[in-house]
């Protein structure tokens, strides 16, 4: 059967089109914008996740849809290269260089939009124009960097978070290197980062946090800076996801910093971080930031037997059939080797004890829990109360024998190997109850369709809102809209433009306005490059020269 996914790495395309209805009636009131954000597609190395980003922008009250090339210094830089260089030379160039792909994740600060990568700082960009405006920090700013000539190395968190209270921005800094000469395990130091927006960052050294396979996302609360590991294993033999011979470690380990110890005067030192550990691995994380005292409410959507850092080559086989891979999987992940739960965690702050936990999961229908929307109203941030989880699901021509013999022996599997399944479990959306942790409403797609990171949009005359999702055809891209708490009745409008198809997508947010503004902040991409680049061959001089008048 042909199914979405397997056409996700065809070349990637920008528009600029309105959309048209072509079921259902628009929302008189809907309004505001998304943006969405993934990998330009093909890539140089084969691998999803590897392309430069490219951005779309929706006017919900319009029906315009742009999508645009994300462009940086680091882009253009790399692309410069490409063109002017010599092959050999190129290689030799980039061998320890860390561009800024700026392909994950769009996050608002006020009307700011803020742009993210796997392995980079955060970017500014105009939300109207779409075009570059700051890196966040410079990189002398961060404590950990790995150097580099033209493109030094500065691995924060994919997702900062915003402060309700105090009014900045939080992210993380890391540097995974090999431990001694192993070509399997990486570890690294933590640092917490603080932005207000206007002046220079603030960090602090976490020594009790012990990484071993990176963070994804940062939260907050009223009173600490939560940061989890991501499952997502890092091995230095294995390039662009290719040759992995272990799996991630099938729990996640949560740090909590206080944040009374993240003061002005201990500001560059070492403070300490409450540990607290759950079973099974996971991505993406957010905590209520209203606490009960000095219990934290975290909910986790576990990944569990999901590998995204493994990327599918011609030698990989089908599960149970031994058959090749569908065409245009190469360079694709695999699919999930079991369900994929949700989870809601009390842990007290202190002493990092998990004083409740709940999970939601249904195994016949719950796989891949890849993203997520929720209410980013203030109320709804204090404490959650619904969350739009959207899955991926399972299509067993996706499951890959290599992968289902490493997570074989979860200690945490759900689905036993022998009960993989045999047919299509369909993406779906779920509206979760969080209080109860139980299903409020819920819809599947089609065969062969694939729902990807939704967003919730308030009613602005007070109704339960929208919630508002992007859906891959084989063919072609829709926008489809549904009633929040009334998902099982299907899409009340669904909407698309002639020959609209994107690439795999990543990240999606909502604001309910843009203008442009220039908040004054800047850094200097000049400052960032070593001086040792002065010293390359004229044609790389020369291509550094012409992009830092450009973005001067």
């Amino acid at each position: 059967m042909d199914h979405a996914l397997h056409h996700a790495l065809e070349p990637s395309t920008e528009y600029d089109v309105d959309l048209t209805v072509t079921a259902g009636r628009w929302p008189d009131a809907l309004a505001g914008h998304v943006f969405l954000i993934g990998p330009s597609q093909p890539t140089a190395v084969d691998f999803m996740f590897a392309g430069p980003g490219i951005l779309t922008h929706v006017n919900l009250a319009t029906r315009h849809w742009r999508t645009k090339r994300v462009v940086t210094p680091d882009l253009a830089l790399l692309g410069g290269l490409t063109r002017a260089v010599p092959q050999p030379e190129l290689r030799q160039l980039m061998v320890g260089a860390h561009p800024s792909l700026t392909n994950v994740a769009p996050h608002f600060f006020g009307e700011r939009l803020l742009l993210t990568g796997l392995s980079q700082r955060p970017v500014e960009f105009d939300p109207v124009t779409l075009e570059f405006s700051t890196f966040l920090g410079g990189v002398g700013e961060y404590p950990e960097v790995a150097p580099h000539p033209l493109f030094p190395g500065v691995r924060t968190a994919s997702h900062p978070v915003e402060d309700l209270d105090d009014g900045c921005m939080w992210w993380c800094n890391t540097n995974l290197r090999p431990r001694g000469a192993s070509t399997t395990d990486v570890e690294g130091p933590l640092w917490v980062v603080r932005w207000d927006g206007h002046g220079p960052l603030e960090t602090w050294h976490v020594p009790g946090a012990h990484l071993v396979q990176g963070v994804h996302e940062v939260t907050v609360t009223q009173d600490y800076v939560i940061v989890t590991e991501i499952g997502f294993q890092q091995e230095p033999g294995s390039v662009a996801g290719r040759n992995r011979t272990k799996p991630h470690l099938p729990f996640t380990d949560i740090y909590l910093v206080a944040k009374s110890d993240l003061t002005a005067t201990c500001r560059g030192r070492s403070v300490p971080a409450t540990h607290a550990r759950v079973p099974c691995e996971s991505f993406h994380h957010f905590a209520d930031y209203r606490q009960d005292g000095d219990d934290v409410t975290m909910y986790l959507a576990h990944s569990n037997g999901w590998d995204l850092n493994y990327a599918l080559t011609d030698a990989d086989s089908v599960w149970g059939s031994g058959s090749e891979l569908p065409k245009g999987l190469h360079g694709f992940v695999s699919a999930p080797v079991d369900a994929s739960p949700v989870g809601r965690y009390v842990i007290d702050g202190r002493t990092g004890e998990v004083k409740d936990s709940r999970v939601f999961l249904d195994p016949a229908r719950h796989w891949a829990t890849l993203l997520y929307g929720r209410d980013m109203r203030c109320p709804g941030l204090e404490h959650g109360r619904y969350l739009w989880q959207a899955y991926w699901g399972c299509d067993p021509e996706m499951l890959v024998t290599r992968l289902v013999e490493m997570y074989r022996n979860h200690p945490y599997r759900i689905v036993p190997v022998e009960d993989l399944p045999s047919r299509e479990i369909p993406s779906s959306l779920v509206c979760i109850d969080l209080d109860t942790m139980t299903e409020q409403s819920a819809w599947s797609f089609p065969a062969g369709a694939v729902g990807e990171s939704p967003v919730f949009v308030p009613d602005p005359e007070g109704g339960t809102g929208w919630a508002v999702i992007f859906v891959h055809h084989p063919d072609r891209t829709e926008l489809q809209i549904f009633d929040a708490h009334a998902l099982g009745a299907g899409p009340i409008a669904t909407a698309t433009a002639p020959g609209l198809k994107l690439s795999v997508q990543f990240h999606s947010g909502y604001t309910p306005g843009v203008r442009s503004r220039d908040s004054g902040y800047r850094r200097s991409f000049a400052a960032d490059l070593d001086d040792s680049w002065r010293d390359l061959s004229p044609s790389v001089r020369g291509t550094v020269d012409g992009v830092l008048a450009q973005f001067s």
